[in-house]
Formats: C-alpha cells, structure tokens, sequence
C-alpha cells in the first residue's frame, strides 16, 4: 500500500493506525449540535465521539475500531503524544457509551484540543499499549487514572467493569497502588479501591479537576499514576 498522506485519520499516531482508521472514518457523520442530535443519541441511533461527530452504535464494535474512530473523529488536532487514558482509554476496553468529553494524556507540557480534556503526565514501561496502532493506556493504568482522579461513581463503575472483565486483577492494582508511595491523590484511590472491593459506601472526596476542556492548555504538573 502507498504511504498515506499526513492528513490521513490516525496518521499522527502511525502509519499503521492510517491504515487501518481510512475505511471506519467513513463511518463519521457531522452534524450540528441541535436537540434533535441529543435525542437520536439518547433513543440509541447514533453515538457521539466528539461534539458534532457522530457514528452509528454498531460501527463500534472492537476495542480497534473504538480507539482508531476516536483518533479519527479527534481529526488533525491529533498529535503522536496523546494517548486516549481516563474515561475515553475504559471505553475503549471495554465498549459502552462514548465518555464525553474524551480523555487524553501526553507528556507534552501544552497540548490544545477543541473538546477534548487533555491532561499532561509521564508515562512508564508497560503504562501504554498499541490497539490497531493507536496508543491507550494499559488496563491498570487506566484503573490507577480512573481512581485518582475521575469522580467517584465513574470511578466505581468502570474499575468494577475492567475487574469484572478479567482486563484486570485485585492484585496488580492494589500492588501498583502500593507502589506509588504518597504520590498525589493515592489515599483517595486507597480508599475508593477499598469501598469497591468491600462494597461500602466510598468516603474519599471528589479528585479536583485536573484537566482543560475545549483547547485550554494542560499543564497540570501532576506526577504520573505509575512511578518506577
């Protein structure tokens, strides 16, 4: 196959993610944001990716076609340093609905995209995995992320899905956890971690925003969820 273009979907992240993401961007409908569009995804018709991108529900049926229809969606404001993590990196896991907005990390300092929360973090070995050439957080990660710094229901209910999914174990989240030391908001993750496993009520507070929405730089300066 001929090189793809630089302005072909995914392309920002590989060749390969280029690839793969021309054919399922075709499956991308842009509409104006109207109630009319709220109520076709309310009944189910279609799933929003992005504000004013749509697709219909049964073209995300894959963990692949979900990370490389989100990179397409994201369009040229995608760079080979965003990582879909958070909300956005479970979904991809695990299927449901689009996380809106979509949740992205880089190690870059300033990162803007329209939409998007973008959060600045380190990464370490084994913290990123390649679907389809797109790059998304490895499960633990994205429980470690989701723990620390989601609002406590989502929290809950995604960990509890990638545990219930076999993606990840009690094990190698409590055995990451521990290995943070008192990194930034880890007793609260102690603690939502306990409440879920124990079923009690969760008393941790809400984790602050981090994060900027709709192209404000994210610079948060927080430490990665993963230190070795």
């Amino acid at each position: 196959m001929d090189p793809l273009g630089d302005d072909a979907p995914c392309a920002a992240w590989s060749q390969h993610a280029a690839e793969l993401a021309v054919p399922l961007a075709a499956e991308l409908q842009a509409w104006p944001e109207s109630p009319t569009m709220d109520s076709l995804v309310a009944d189910g018709y279609l799933q929003r990716l992005m504000p004013g991108v749509f697709v219909p529900p049964d073209v995300l049926s894959s963990a692949l076609r979900r990370a490389l229809l989100l990179g397409s969606a994201i369009g040229r404001q995608l760079r080979s340093h965003h990582v879909i993590a958070g909300e956005s990196a479970a979904w991809v896991i695990l299927g449901g609905t689009p996380p809106a907005p979509a949740r992205l990390l880089t190690p870059a300092h300033r990162s803007r995209v329209a939409g998007v929360r973008v959060a600045h973090a380190s990464f370490s070995s084994g913290d990123v995995e390649t679907v389809g050439g797109a790059p998304v957080t490895s499960p633990v990660r994205t429980a470690l992320d989701l723990l620390r710094f989601a609002d406590a229901t989502t929290a809950a209910r995604c960990v509890r899905a990638l545990l219930e999914s076999g993606h990840i174990t009690e094990a190698e989240v409590e055995g990451q956890l521990h290995s943070l030391g008192h990194h930034y908001l880890t007793r609260t993750a102690h603690r939502r971690l306990e409440a879920l496993l124990t079923g009690t009520p969760s008393l941790a507070p809400p984790a602050p925003a981090q994060e900027a929405e709709s192209g404000a730089a994210a610079e948060t300066g927080l430490p990665s969820a993963v230190t070795r």
